[in-house]
């Protein structure tokens, strides 16, 4: 059964659209992520499912339920979508002890007390925190603090689980337990969880599918495979993973969906084509750093290029190297040495796209 349906919502502030004619559904028990940088309009979206925002066009149902239509003039406040909430913000009250935070939205549904203390004791279990149920806010780490607001929102199992970067006040090691945690309680529980974040490994890490955000409109939609390993955007490309974007080129030859590339110096890069491409026209390559090997044979697809410094991660080294103006990033275990080199990049690993305006925004 489908749980939750955005037909063509829009949000405007003046002659801004911070969410632009968007569409998603959302199934039961998925774990969905809004992904993008700032001012995308991710937490927009959250908004006007939870009903802390209004929206100017589209319509939003649940389960069958209408939640909003413009059209009709419908708008369910918060209270009556009866959605369990966490911000990034813990907004816990300091002056009540653990299993008071938890259990107050039993309290305002009137659940008697018996039952209340039952389903807060399941919460505070289902979050490790059974033993710090006495105990306040404030003589709690951010991470406790954090489990509190979440064992808040699930106490009273709620149809649907919004999540507006929650994790984002914790440092990386807690960060990365907090991850486990959470998708885990989802699954046990069997919540659909719409969750809003800007960090590319959470996404990939937590989420069913991950929706690409900018500037309003849905980049692209998929698996967390899809959107790394067959991006259809530049955007989608760099944002996830970190692709190098080569400019400079324009396209020599389409065949099927490959295409191959020409740059000025007469070099020839062929790859796939996940959008249109014409013959002559300006393009762009992305590749990601993990797929740019130095080399010394002729292979096709070889390129020269500059090698620059090289620095030790550990597990690789990554290395800067330049063709023509274009600085590139190659993740590798043996660096080349510095100065004049070649490398190679599999047709496969090679997405080359149409350097329309919106790509020209992000190589800048």
């Amino acid at each position: 059964m489908t749980d939750l349906v955005l037909s063509d919502l829009t949000r405007s502030y003046g002659a801004t659209n911070a969410i632009d004619n968007i569409n998603i559904t959302v199934g039961a028990g998925e774990f969905l992520t809004l992904l993008g940088p700032s001012g995308c309009g991710k937490s927009t979206t959250l908004a006007a499912i939870a009903g802390l925002d209004q929206p100017t066009h589209g319509r939003i149902s649940f389960a069958g339920r209408t939640l909003f239509d413009a059209a009709s003039k419908t708008s369910l406040p918060p209270e009556a979508r009866g959605f369990g909430v966490v911000f990034q913000s813990y907004a816990l009250w300091p002056h009540m002890t653990v299993d008071d935070n938890v259990g107050l939205s039993l309290r305002l549904r009137k659940v008697a007390a018996p039952e209340r203390n039952r389903r807060v004791g399941e919460a505070l279990d289902l979050v490790g925190l059974t033993a710090y149920a006495k105990r306040y806010p404030g003589e709690l780490s951010g991470g406790q603090q954090q489990r509190v607001a979440l064992a808040r929102a699930v106490v009273f199992r709620p149809a649907l689980l919004l999540l507006d970067e929650p994790l984002s006040n914790l440092d990386a090691q807690l960060r990365q337990e907090a991850r486990i945690w959470l998708k885990s309680i989802q699954r046990e529980l069997g919540l659909t969880a719409i969750y809003v974040t800007h960090d590319q490994e959470e996404a990939l890490s937590m989420s069913d599918r991950i929706v690409v955000m900018r500037g309003g409109h849905i980049i692209q939609m998929g698996t967390p495979q899809d959107i790394y390993e067959r991006p259809v955007h530049p955007f989608s490309a760099s944002f996830i993973g970190s692709a190098n974007l080569i400019t400079g080129g324009s396209v020599s030859e389409v065949f099927g969906g490959q295409a191959a590339i020409a740059f000025g110096d007469g070099q020839v890069l062929r790859g796939h084509a996940p959008l249109p491409v014409h013959p002559g026209s300006p393009a762009l390559v992305a590749v990601r750093p993990q797929n740019i090997q130095p080399t010394e044979g002729a292979d096709e697809n070889r390129l020269l290029v500059r090698f620059g410094a090289a620095n030790y991660l550990g597990d690789r080294f990554e290395q800067e190297a330049f063709l023509g103006e274009c600085r590139l990033r190659l993740q590798t275990i043996r660096p080349a040495p510095e100065g004049q080199g070649a490398i190679w990049i599999d047709h496969a690993d090679a997405l080359i796209f149409p350097l329309d305006d919106r790509a020209k925004d992000k190589t800048r």
